[in-house]
């Protein structure tokens, strides 16, 4: 879906996501994707953790807008990095709105956490920023040469 332009796909992943969703049932204020600079989101034409919160809005009614989270920092492509690579890539990537986030409850949504290196440095942000709590969910999660789906 990311690398190959099959945005279409945000569909039935965005559906494992809701199906997998009851399971945990947490409060949520706001829902954000995880943003991508603007020069990649040109690139590559669409924001792949943003299509996946669409399909979950859409079925959960949450409220989200993508610019209280933006990318200020242009960084590496993570895949091929190690975990400590991946940590410094992202440190102070992010920047939030105080004004819109303070005492929120935010879910932050991502396509796939590999270290948690990229929702850490949002979270960070975010909570900086005055976020009430923060908390991630992602379509799956990668240990080395594995991918697992959340659903």
């Amino acid at each position: 879906m990311k690398y190959q332009g099959y945005f279409a796909l945000s569909e039935p992943l965005g559906e494992l996501m809701i199906v997998a969703w009851p399971k945990w049932q947490h409060p949520v204020d706001i829902v954000l994707p995880i943003p991508l600079h603007p020069r990649r989101q040109r690139q590559r034409g669409y924001n792949q953790s943003e299509l996946l919160v669409r399909e979950m809005q859409n079925e959960f009614g949450w409220i989200s807008d993508p610019t209280l989270l933006v990318r200020s920092k242009q960084t590496r492509p993570q895949l091929g990095l190690t975990a400590s690579e991946r940590r410094a890539n992202v440190r102070g990537a992010f920047g939030a709105d105080s004004n819109r986030v303070t005492g929120k409850r935010i879910l932050l949504v991502d396509d796939v956490c590999t270290t948690g290196s990229t929702l850490a440095a949002a979270a960070d942000a975010l909570l900086d920023a005055g976020a009430r709590s923060v908390s991630a969910y992602c379509l799956t999660i990668a240990f080395e040469d594995q991918v697992i789906t959340s659903a």
